[in-house]
Formats: structure tokens, sequence, C-alpha cells
């Protein structure tokens, strides 16, 4: 009886430490995050973990010094990689096709292609950087009809005005990891919410890029503000409102 019981107990072991690594819906605040330096490059750890549609998603803010590159071009087997500019010029390098972009620029890097990011301005490169592992393989084809690897500024994404305030479309696309990946920019006026609490079984990742929000989480509410990023978990309700007196900018981003 005792190997049976030995083995149940490791077994209950693994299953809980599955669960704590697990990512749920949370605030993860700027000014909680902590500078860490590797040998070249300073970087902030987000978060890092497996999702309820994701087999790993990990996310994290690079800081990047002028002349500075983040890595020697290198390739990832089975992730995607998806890049947002939060301050600086960072010159993004994808199969040796070489692209500039700002504040609000974003780069999507397919599996397989070779990659580098250089900060080739006068001032810090400060960048997210999320990465995805899925549990289903990966479809190189399905993600080259999407369009492939690309980089484009902010000046790229159409605006469409509405009644609450402006819409930039930056792709709704496949990729080669996902049927659907969707990721867009709102500025939402002073005193609204985005909508109604709702929930969806699609994981929603919000970046904001300027402004003051109130994130209902499930039950309770949160308060974030530029810099800070908000993960919602698949089937949890959710909403944002704009607590500032100036638009409140965020990226919004969803796969499946």
């Amino acid at each position: 009886m005792k190997p049976i019981l030995l083995t149940i107990t490791l077994l209950a072991c693994l299953l809980g430490q599955a669960q704590q690594g697990s990512i749920t819906s949370k605030v993860f605040a700027w000014k909680d995050l902590v500078v860490e330096k590797d040998s070249s490059t300073y970087f902030m750890k987000v978060a890092n973990g497996p999702t309820a549609t994701l087999s790993n998603l990990n996310i994290r803010v690079i800081e990047l010094d002028p002349g500075k590159t983040h890595h020697s071009s290198l390739a990832y087997v089975d992730a995607e990689e998806l890049i947002i500019v939060k301050e600086g010029n960072l010159k993004v390098t994808v199969k040796g096709t070489a692209t500039i972009i700002g504040p609000g620029g974003v780069a999507l890097i397919m599996p397989g292609d070779e990659h580098s990011f250089e900060n080739t301005g006068k001032a810090l490169a400060v960048y997210y950087v999320l990465r995805f592992n899925t549990t289903t393989p990966k479809n190189i084809e399905r993600g080259n009809q999407g369009g492939g690897s690309f980089a484009g500024d902010w000046e790229n994404w159409s605006v469409t005005e509405n009644e609450k305030g402006e819409r930039r479309g930056v792709f709704d696309r496949f990729t080669a990891l996902f049927m659907k990946m969707e990721m867009h920019v709102t500025a939402l006026k002073p005193g609204l919410v985005s909508h109604s609490p709702h929930k969806h079984p699609q994981e929603e990742i919000i970046l904001v890029r300027k402004g003051d929000a109130l994130v209902l989480l499930g039950e309770s509410t949160q308060a974030a503000t530029a810099g800070d990023l908000i993960f919602f978990a698949s089937g949890s309700l959710h909403s944002i409102k704009n607590t500032g007196t100036t638009p409140l900018e965020y990226f919004a981003l969803q796969w499946q």
C-alpha cells in the first residue's frame, strides 16, 4: 500500500505545482517590475507559465542601451514572438530585412524565422516581448498565408472613430500557431467603460499605453496605468473603465 500512497502523493504534488504555475487573471503593474541584468541586457520579468490555451506564455520587458543588440540572429522553432515598443526606436531584422519601429510599433515573428533586435537610436529603447508556445502543432504554411513575420510602426495602423473614442487596427490574421490572432489599439474617452462586464473563451492581453483605468477582474477591481499589462484568463469576467481625464489608450490582443 505504501508505494501506491507514495505515487498518489507525488502526483498530487506535481498537479499542485502545475496549477500554481498557471497564469491567472491579473494586472501586472509597471511599478512592481524588478530590473535584472544578464550579460548584455537589462530586463524585467512580467509573467511566465502555462495558460488555459497555451503550453507557455513568457512576457518580459527589455531595456536596450543605444548601439546595443538584444541577441545575435536566432530563430525559435516552436514559438511565436510579439514585440511592442514602449520607448525609443528599435531596429527589427527578420530574415535579412530590417525595419525601424518607434513607440507603439509592433513586430510579429513566426517560428523558424531568424531575427534580431538592435537599438539604433540615441536614447534607451524599451519594449515588451511576448513569446507564445501552444499545445497544438505549428503550421508554417498557414503562417505564411497570413502574411508571415512583419514589423510596422504606429503610423501604419488604420484609425476608425466611434462613439467611445478611436480604434486602430493592428492585425487580424492566421499565424503559424493560431487559427486567429487579432490585435488593435483602443482610445477610450474619459469616464466611459469599454464594454459591459463579460466573459469569453479566448484569453486576452491588455497593454496600457496612456491614461488611467479601473479593471474588473472577476469579482474584484484593480487600478491600472500606463505601462501596466493585464491578462484576462479564459472565461473570466472583465471590463475596463477610463478613470482619468484624458483618453485611455491600450493594446488589446486575443488568439484562438
